[in-house]
This record gives structure tokens, C-alpha cells and sequence, in this order.
């Protein structure tokens, strides 16, 4: 009796010192994981194999831990738009890539994206703070993206961008790396979607 009390007792340590070494640790960290971020089903598996649990304890993980990966999805699209400007194509794609299914993805992107033509302009203004664009350059560069053509066009109405200066900055980027003659300035201007005028302008602002 004494050794089956003995061998009780050893596997009963056994079997606290396993969950006080591997299981707390583990449901600590996956359920403090999910408290400040969202993961599709295999983003978390790699998250918790980059923190060194095997690929069966992850799965494990991911399998048992009770997430709505559509509720994820939404919680991670939401994140995206928090401080930037996607397209509803180009937030799905970016959910996918995050590891989540298209139905997810588009489950995500339904509830959480509320008005495109905003997120049309933010991302409009976004590109105009760090390049030049025309008119007709910019709805392109947002249709490029995944935005309609209505609503690329609503903000390259609504972003107000002086063309007249875009036409200049992008004459000053194109001669801060390459020469022009003023016709070839003109030329490459009107090519990115200025108006002659426009150009015109670009080119006489830049000493042309």
C-alpha cells in the first residue's frame, strides 16, 4: 500500500508540476494574446510555434481555446482601419494574407468597413502627403488599390489637392534625379495625367 500511496503521490506531483510549468503558462499567454490582438486560426498556430510550443501543443491551442475566427476576422479588420485607409478588396486581401478564410475575410470587412468613399479620401490624402499625383492620376493610383471608380473619383474631388501644385512637385521630384529640357518636363507631366496648363505651370515654378 505504501508504494501505490508512493507512486500516487509521485504522479500526482508529476501531473501538478506539468500543469503548473506548461498548461498555466500556455493559457496564460494564448488567452492574454488574445486581449490586445486578433488571430486567424493558423496566425495564431505560428504565433504560438514562434514562442517555442510544438506544432500539435499549438494546434491544441488554437483548436480548444473557444474563438469565433469570424469575430477575430472583424476584430482584425477593425485594428487595419484604426489607423489606416484600405478599400474593401484590399482589406480582404490583407485578412487572407493574415491567414483567415475569404469567408472570414469578407465576414470581417462586413462588420467593421462603414464608408467607402471616406476611406477612399483618406487614402487620397495619405498618398498626397508624400507624393504627386494629377487628377486623373490619383483616381487611377485608388482604383489600383481596389476602390470603385466612383468613389476613387469622389475623393479626388473632395481631397483638396491644388493641381496647379501637384503639377510642381512632381516637376521638382522629376529634376531632383534626372535633366529635362522645359518641352520634355512638359511632356512627362502631361503623360502623368496634368493638363497642359498644368504642366505649364509645373515647369515655370521650377524656373522653366
Amino acid at each position: 500500500m505504501s508504494g501505490f500511496t508512493s507512486s500516487f503521490l509521485s504522479a500526482s506531483s508529476f501531473l501538478s508540476s506539468f500543469l503548473s510549468s506548461f498548461f498555466v503558462p500556455f493559457l496564460s499567454f494564448f488567452l492574454s494574446a488574445f486581449s490586445f490582438s486578433a488571430f486567424s486560426y493558423s496566425g495564431l498556430i505560428d504565433q504560438l510555434e514562434f514562442e517555442g510550443y510544438s506544432t500539435s501543443e499549438a494546434t491544441y491551442a488554437a483548436d480548444n481555446c473557444g474563438s469565433d475566427w469570424n469575430e477575430q476576422a472583424a476584430k482584425s479588420a477593425a485594428s487595419y482601419l484604426s489607423f489606416t485607409a484600405f478599400s474593401q478588396d484590399g482589406l480582404i486581401d490583407q485578412l487572407e494574407y493574415e491567414g483567415f478564410t475569404q469567408s472570414q475575410a469578407e465576414y470581417g470587412v462586413e462588420h467593421s468597413y462603414s464608408d467607402s468613399k471616406t476611406q477612399a479620401l483618406n487614402s487620397a490624402n495619405s498618398y498626397l502627403s508624400f507624393s504627386a499625383f494629377s487628377y486623373s492620376g490619383l483616381i487611377s493610383q485608388l482604383e489600383y488599390e481596389g476602390y470603385s471608380t466612383e468613389d476613387a473619383t469622389y475623393a479626388a474631388d473632395n481631397c483638396g489637392a491644388d493641381w496647379n501644385e501637384q503639377a510642381a512637385k512632381s516637376a521638382a521630384n522629376y529634376l531632383s534625379f534626372t535633366s529635362f529640357s522645359r518641352s520634355g518636363l512638359i511632356d512627362q507631366l502631361e503623360y502623368e495625367g496634368f493638363t497642359r496648363e498644368q504642366a505649364e505651370y509645373g515647369v515655370k515654378q521650377n524656373g522653366y
